[in-house]
């Protein structure tokens, strides 16, 4: 079978290999070829969950490409053998050592680690760790610009990169430690900081018309996204692989983690309280927010039914929360709509790059004017800031102090 480039740069959202469909049970799942299993590749079936007409047929195409990846490093390494030695043999033991900082970040970054993992092996694998000298890394820096890609995609490159040869460090491979100087010596061009952030403007519109959309879900997390300067993975949560987990929201393979629920609010919805995800190993107490001063998204919150307020808050019509990816999709889409529609009233259209991520740009962006420093890094929820904001206790009310000036802007 001959795989599409898009394979590797998810350049056809839709491209989905080994997807099958299995009509008596109205369920989709990703299935190899014999080739692969006879090979002795243990996922001989991965359930993907959903049912046709679902409009979920994008995500499970990424899933597909996903898995397809994964197999096909598999089966390389197999089909080859990954020689001791070679970058391919070390990026395996990074990604499976028992030690390694891989297993230190949050699922949904393995997953981004594991594909750049795979586009490094498939550029350099065979190459002896050995034989990588400064010529040689300027040759990949090279043929990479030669082929187009962009200044952030060879940043990021050389910066997974690194995680392998620090995991050769730690094992006891001494060429990467002489690797890690030379690297440090080589200058690998930084891309442009990204400065779109959406204004409240944009969001009052994007909103306007996701409601008008039918699409509920979506304005109530650009909302909480918005005024709570919260992460995605904070309001509507992502889906992992499912391991030794008991319990939850699964959906095949897979469990859903991270996103707010309704116990996580009081009886009167005028405030919830949730530990951040992506710092809560270095800042175990959760945040309390008010609600008292975003009406908006409590009147959202009191129109949903009593009987619907248990599990995950942002669910599609389903009933499940939606799958990584539907999100950001889904408000690519409304942004297209309200363009054509200010085309429409001879009105300039918003931005074409903005994309969900920069609502909470655009939070931390309004209230950056509003107040002082620490007080802003305790609501944006980052760890890092002056010597004396390590010993602030009360993050809730700085969190909420931003949320009350920027509800009285005016």
């Amino acid at each position: 079978m001959r795989f599409r480039d898009s394979l590797w740069d998810d350049s056809e959202p839709a491209y989905a290999p080994f997807l099958k469909y299995r009509k008596d049970r109205d369920r989709y799942f990703w299935r190899p070829t014999s080739k692969y299993l006879d090979a002795g590749y243990s996922i001989k079936t991965y359930d993907l969950g959903g049912s046709q007409g679902d409009g979920l047929d994008l995500e499970r195409a990424a899933q597909c490409r996903a898995l397809t990846r994964e197999m096909l490093q598999w089966f390389d390494g197999e089909k080859q053998g990954r020689k001791p030695g070679t970058w391919g043999w070390l990026i395996a033991r990074y990604l499976s050592d028992e030690f390694s900082s891989y297993h230190d970040v949050l699922p949904q970054t393995q997953d981004k680690y594991r594909q750049m993992m795979g586009y490094i092996e498939q550029a350099i694998g065979n190459v002896l760790i050995e034989e990588t000298d400064f010529e040689r890394m300027m040759r990949w820096k090279k043929a990479m610009q030669d082929k187009g890609r962009s200044t952030h995609y060879i940043k990021k490159w050389f910066t997974h990169w690194r995680l392998v040869v620090s995991h050769g460090i730690k094992i006891g491979d001494d060429h990467c430690s002489k690797i890690k100087a030379i690297r440090e010596e080589v200058r690998i061009q930084n891309p442009p900081r990204r400065s779109t952030y959406a204004t409240r403007e944009q969001i009052e519109a994007i909103v306007a018309q996701a409601d008008r959309m039918g699409r509920p879900y979506l304005s109530l997390a650009i909302l909480m996204r918005f005024e709570f300067i919260l992460r995605g993975v904070d309001v509507h949560g992502q889906w992992v692989k499912a391991k030794d987990q008991q319990g939850g929201v699964r959906d095949g393979g897979q469990i859903w983690v991270d996103g707010l629920t309704w116990d996580m609010f009081d009886r009167d919805l005028t405030s919830f309280t949730k530990v951040i995800s992506k710092t809560r190993k270095s800042l175990t107490e959760p945040y309390t927010f008010s609600l008292k001063h975003t009406p908006e998204i409590r009147e959202r919150l009191l129109a949903i039914p009593k009987d619907q307020r248990t599990g995950p808050v942002i669910k599609l019509s389903s009933g499940k929360p939606p799958k990584n990816g539907v999100i950001s999709r889904s408000f690519k889409e409304v942004l297209r709509q309200v363009n054509q529609a200010r085309k429409r009233s001879d009105l300039e259209p918003f931005p074409d790059e903005l994309q969900i991520r920069d609502t909470r740009a655009g939070g931390i962006t309004e209230a950056m004017s509003l107040v002082d420093p620490t007080t802003l890094q305790h609501a944006a929820q980052h760890t890092q800031g002056a010597t004396t904001a390590i010993y602030t206790r009360d993050r809730s009310g700085s969190a909420n102090n931003v949320v009350k000036i920027r509800a009285n802007r005016g």
